[in-house]
């Protein structure tokens, strides 16, 4: 039985009933078997244990009386064996770190939140947010945004773990340089909660907020298991933009004095020297090979440096992968051809690559890489097709952008 079919007021309900009571001088002879995410992965627990800890099982287990039997079985389908094995080591410790693991990440302690608030553990929330504290104290980061934006559609509006995150964020938009592209990463409704969180938020000088938080630097990347948002394609942003200049102002308006600079900074495309004719999109004999290239290093260079849209699809592949700092040993057993966005700037910089054919190689074995490593449906195999999608939709316009450049060079 699954116990995402129970009502939800079976923690209203727990309140009211006996807190049963618990001693491990006592036998404790009933298992539940807790079945861990879709693979099912196995965790047992004394019932009892279980009951005396969880506000959630003790109404459960009242409401579902059965013949005493040696053992129970109930699922968590939603929950991986990570984040379980972190409340389960609660339970029995109570503590979220441990000297041999570590603090363990922000997607991890986002979701032993949401756990501990669903099962009714007493005390699991507040001690993830002293985890949490903590992981930001050592690496000097705050969740990155598609993690924030998680956070606002899974848990209570008002809850202890959103209070948290938009103090830090708010910080963050005071203090950083890159507040604008983070504001651009955050649907509105996030949005006009920070603003307010802003309004309220004094530093009274840069010297007392230095010595108040840990640096706050620009928010990390998240391990390779990262929600990614609904990204805006380049059309999106352009008709959102219209919009706006024909139906006003939005609700909330993040102004800051990057966003002139960073409009600025952008190499506008050449102007059109003529027009040609249609025949010049379709025949691609009609440019040569360092057209195409020119191409190619352009595309390459707004994918690395480009509007906001851009920033988010390209978030994970830009770097090489780090088997040791994103979480994956395994990474290089598996992919016996790593290959990322930045490696792939320094060959076209360094002129290596002979024609597109060899660029585009290169651009969907990134691809192919994720596929490989990430079973079909994991965030990160969702954020590379994502990223394919995107690139193979301005890969195939490459004729009409020569041909707009005035392009007439025979190969």
């Amino acid at each position: 039985m699954s116990i995402e079919t129970k009502a939800s007021g079976a923690a209203a309900a727990a309140d009211k009933a006996e807190q049963p009571r618990f001693s491990w001088l006592r036998p404790h002879p009933i298992f539940v078997i807790i079945l861990v995410g879709p693979d099912e992965q196995p965790f047992g627990i004394q019932k009892d244990f279980l009951c005396y800890r969880s506000a959630f099982y003790q109404t459960f287990f009242a409401e579902n009386q059965t013949e005493d039997t040696v053992e129970h079985v109930v699922k968590l389908p939603d929950t991986t064996p990570e984040i379980y094995g972190l409340t389960q080591n609660f339970l029995f410790t109570g503590k979220v770190m441990s000297d041999e693991e570590g603090v363990p990440p922000y997607d991890s302690l986002i979701g032993l939140w949401n756990l501990g608030h669903k099962l009714g553990i007493d005390g699991l929330c507040d001690k993830t947010l002293e985890a949490m504290t903590e992981c930001r104290r050592l690496t000097e980061r705050i969740p990155a945004a598609p993690l924030l934006v998680q956070v606002w559609r899974e848990t209570p509006e008002g809850s202890s773990i959103r209070m948290l995150l938009l103090s830090w964020a708010a910080e963050y938009m005071r203090l950083s340089d890159s507040r604008a592209e983070f504001a651009k990463s955050l649907p509105q409704e996030v949005l006009s909660e920070l603003v307010v969180a802003m309004s309220s938020f004094e530093l009274a000088t840069p010297a007392q907020a230095a010595s108040a938080s840990p640096v706050v630097s620009a928010p990390e990347l998240p391990k390779k298991n990262v929600h990614y948002l609904e990204d805006q394609s380049e059309e999106d942003v352009n008709n959102t933009r219209k919009n706006r200049r024909t139906s006003g102002p939005p609700a909330v308006v993040v102004k800051t004095d990057q966003s002139a600079g960073r409009k600025g900074s952008r190499t506008p495309l050449p102007k059109p020297q003529k027009r040609r004719s249609s025949a010049a999109y379709v025949d691609s004999l009609n440019f040569s090979t360092s057209q195409k290239l020119e191409f190619c290093a352009d595309l390459l260079t707004r994918m690395l440096s480009g509007p906001g849209f851009w920033t988010r699809l390209v978030g994970p592949f830009r770097d090489p992968v780090e088997p040791a700092e994103d979480g994956v040993p395994d990474y290089l057993d598996k992919v016996k051809r790593p290959m990322d966005l930045t490696t792939i700037k320094s060959k076209m910089d360094r002129h290596e690559y002979a024609s597109d054919e060899d660029f585009v190689v290169d651009m969907r074995q990134i691809f192919q890489n994720c596929y490989t490593y990430w079973k079909k449906g994991d965030p990160m195999w969702l954020a590379a097709e994502k990223l394919q999608k995107t690139f193979e939709d301005k890969f195939s316009h490459m004729n009409k952008w020569i041909s707009k450049m005035g392009g007439e060079e025979g190969e």
